[in-house]
């Protein structure tokens, strides 16, 4: 039954042209491409969103494209041309999220040179002189890579519209942090908030 089935799907396959049929698998996974590029330059929303997404969509896409030419080609040649097809896939997914951050990082420069100004800060008392001194910069490099990748994985999560608001915001304020480098004491203490509510949210949705 299941050969049968098998060999009627071959057969109508092969009917089509093999150069259409390449036609239609490269159009079709450009044509996703150029829809999602159109997305991330015009929409906000779009450029928060995970683009994880389109990467399984690629490695779907390179399964199709080396079933495809082995109708026609060898072994060898199949996995040649899929390997180029997976890599260019690739450097699309990097176009896109490079896209994503940069536009993140711009917008809280153009609101200010930061991002952390949106967050509610309670009033600290001075500290003194001998504490108040500039966290080094390894220490928080290592806890805002965490914080990033946490923060990607709950994004990647079905969130409250609240929840996903609240984390874009998060992700906006650590990616000025990663850039500035070494921060001072009251961007520290903003940077364990963040850290408290990613807490919470991991709580949340058991990440």
């Amino acid at each position: 039954m299941f050969s049968n089935f098998a060999d009627k799907i071959y057969s109508a396959v092969a009917k089509i042209p093999f150069d259409s049929l390449v036609w239609y698998v490269w159009g079709s996974y450009a044509a996703v491409f150029v829809l999602c590029l159109v997305f991330v330059l015009l929409s906000k929303k779009m450029k928060a969103v995970s683009k994880r997404p389109f990467l399984c969509l690629t490695n779907a896409y390179a399964g199709v494209n080396l079933a495809l030419f082995l109708l026609k080609c060898e072994l060898a040649q199949s996995v040649m041309i899929t390997v180029l097809f997976w890599t260019v896939g690739y450097i699309f997914y990097g176009a896109l999220c490079a896209l994503s951050v940069t536009k993140s990082v711009k917008r809280a420069a153009e609101t200010g040179g930061t991002a952390v100004s949106e967050l509610p800060v309670q009033a600290q008392p001075p500290l003194p002189k001998a504490v108040k001194q500039e966290i080094p910069a390894a220490k928080n490099n290592v806890r805002l890579e965490h914080a990033a990748s946490v923060t990607e994985k709950l994004l990647s999560k079905n969130l409250g519209k609240s929840d996903r608001q609240e984390l874009e915001k998060l992700k906006n304020t650590l990616a000025v942090l990663r850039i500035k480098g070494t921060l001072s004491p009251a961007e520290s203490e903003i940077l364990n908030e963040n850290f408290n509510t990613l807490l919470k949210l991991m709580a949340k949705y058991n990440v």
